[in-house]
């Protein structure tokens, strides 16, 4: 039972290469816009590196989430049966954009390139949904942004309050509290 089921899991994984790696690294792209923090928390290399690739994994895991659920939103609204590596290694390249997440970290422009890698990414899964399923453009923003929807918001919640912290305690140590 196991061996099979790993069997299935690696042929999966060997179909879905391309669009996995590209989430993989789109998550390590957005775990280095959060390296200045992390330097100037005075982390070892090895923490640093550690932090990283584990954020990277888990952002990935959070835009993975989002794909299966443009999966699902196939399935319900078309009745298309979609297999996930397929709709994966062709979803992969919409999330291209986001490998230059990493510039997020630029200082006083950040929500701005945050906010248009978000934009293109979501553009592009619509404009692939409508190119390879040929549904009209309104059906594919109907079906992607349930899926962006919930990969955004995975990501504020996993690592927002992470991030917000190590800035909170590096002002604490710029900036210490005067006695009152």
């Amino acid at each position: 039972m196991i061996p099979e089921v790993l069997g299935r899991l690696a042929v999966w994984l060997m179909q879905a290469d391309v669009g996995l790696g590209l989430a993989v690294l789109v998550g390590l792209s957005m775990s280095l816009s959060h390296l200045f923090s992390l330097v100037a928390n005075r982390l070892t290399p090895r923490q640093i590196a550690v932090q990283l690739v584990l954020d990277g994994l888990v952002l990935a895991l959070a835009l993975l989430l989002g794909i299966l659920f443009n999966i699902l939103m196939i399935k319900a609204l078309t009745g298309a049966v979609v297999h996930p590596s397929e709709l994966l290694d062709k979803l992969g390249a919409a999330l291209i954009p986001g490998l230059f997440y990493c510039f997020v970290a630029a200082p006083y422009i950040s929500d701005l390139i945050a906010t248009v890698i978000w934009f293109l990414i979501h553009l592009n899964v619509v404009t692939l949904l409508h190119a390879r399923l040929d549904l009209p453009y309104e059906q594919a923003l109907v079906m992607a942004t349930p899926g962006f929807v919930v990969a955004l918001l995975l990501v504020m919640v996993l690592f927002h309050q992470g991030w917000q912290a190590s800035y909170r305690r590096l002002a604490s140590e710029l900036l210490p509290e005067s006695p009152v």
